[in-house]
């Protein structure tokens, strides 16, 4: 197949995520991936093969760590920028299929474009769910203008899309219960996956843990907790805040946030001038180091605010299991993502992120039982090899095509 990828979150040469994981194994699998990406950084339209995939980059608007306006405004603009872009550069060529991920919910009218133009299907890996998150975060109230016409961006960009690849069940019982005029054979399971790491070992585990109890001076009796990505206000700044200064002084947990966002700065200010003494905050490092430091660390934290009403499913996730670390997730009760913890791959411990006290008592338990640590992390691995590798994402699309070109 030839696939064009329209992305807003592709990362350059050396990095990588879940889109150019997907991506990679596509090429892998013998396919030809091009991909339209959204970048704050371009210059101008360029064109350029990256770890042997063609990526056009096109110069927009800052998209991330920006306030609402300036992402709304962004949002409204790309279509234009990216329809110009893809017709003055991949205008000639042929596609088989499209694949596109939401946000943002603008897109909807490049794809329309894109299909007319190139014949094809187009497949929508559904992400975060929005206007919904927005209202749930108080950005804007169901009853404002922007509401209005992001909800009917949103309803355009479902029914431009012939499939809708969602993260969970729970994202796919939502999707269908509030969008009702759509066909629920198109809504399908399609969730994060990344490529598989080699397993890390004791020895390699222990050399990470003595190489970041000496950089950041993290006791070594300390159960370290990670916290990394994005910080934004779907992270719940002010809960892990609170819940910072009720363990700031326990020397049997140490955390250590790594990351930037909305919400980074105000993070980062609380540990300063609170002396919260077992918590450093970095809100850059580079990714080889990241993944060292991480591999040092013995708790994956996710955090989401508890005013959500959508089934958001944290990718970091993926990243805590391939590393066998037990998660600790403290979530809206909305979500289903307790489901995956808990029962499903039984690889961490959950509490409702409206119950500071809660997660106190997960980070003391977890603080003193390395064997619970050990078995939930192990738990966690086999659960990533056996259901969020990337190569069940290839296998969806390439059934997707298989069905569409019997349809």
């Amino acid at each position: 197949m030839n696939i064009l990828h329209i992305s807003i979150a592709y990362p350059k040469s050396g990095a990588s995520n879940i889109y150019s994981d997907l991506d990679t194994a596509l090429v892998e699998n013998g396919h030809n991936v091009c991909v339209a990406v959204s970048d704050n950084t371009a210059g101008k339209l360029s064109v350029s093969m990256e770890n042997g995939i063609e990526v056009m980059r096109v110069a927009s608007r800052k998209i991330f760590s920006v306030g609402p306006v300036q992402k709304a405004l962004a949002f409204i603009e790309l279509p234009y920028l990216m329809r110009r872009a893809l017709g003055e550069k991949f205008g000639s060529r042929k596609f088989d299929l499209i694949i596109f991920e939401a946000p943002p919910v603008t897109l909807w009218k490049t794809v329309r474009w894109a299909k007319k133009k190139f014949s094809c299907p187009a497949y929508l890996m559904q992400k975060d769910i929005f206007p919904q998150n927005a209202v749930d975060l108080k950005m804007f109230s169901k009853h404002s203008l922007p509401h209005f016409y992001f909800r009917r961006q949103e309803i355009k960009m479902l029914k431009t899309a012939d499939a809708i690849g969602c993260m969970s069940d729970g994202n796919i019982r939502y999707i269908l219960e509030h969008n009702t005029y759509l066909n629920k054979d198109k809504v399908c399971l399609f969730p994060n996956t990344e490529k598989l790491s080699p397993m890390i070992s004791d020895e390699q585990k222990r050399s990470a843990r003595q190489a970041i109890s000496k950089k950041f001076g993290i006791p070594p009796e300390a159960c370290v907790f990670i916290f990394g990505g994005n910080m934004g206000r779907p992270q719940d700044i002010p809960f892990l805040c609170g819940a910072l200064e009720r363990l700031n002084g326990n020397k049997r947990a140490y955390f250590l946030c790594i990351g930037t966002g909305s919400e980074a700065g105000r993070l980062k200010s609380f540990i300063e001038s609170r002396n919260i003494t077992n918590a450093k905050y970095f809100a850059k490092m580079p990714r080889d180091d990241y993944i060292e430091a991480a591999r040092g660390c013995d708790v994956g934290l996710v955090i989401l605010n508890s005013d959500f009403t959508v089934p958001n499913y944290p990718s970091k996730t993926l990243g805590y299991m391939q590393s066998s670390l037990p998660i600790l997730a403290a979530t809206d009760t909305n979500t289903d993502y307790k489901d995956l913890i808990e029962s499903a791959a039984e690889c961490g411990l959950w509490c409702n992120s409206s119950d500071t006290g809660a997660f106190v008592q997960a980070v003391e338990r977890f603080s003193g039982d390395e064997n619970l640590r050990r078995k939930l992390g192990r738990n966690g691995r086999k659960y990533f090899e056996e259901n969020f590798q990337v190569s069940r994402s290839v296998e969806i699309l390439e059934d997707f095509m298989k069905e569409h070109s019997r349809a």
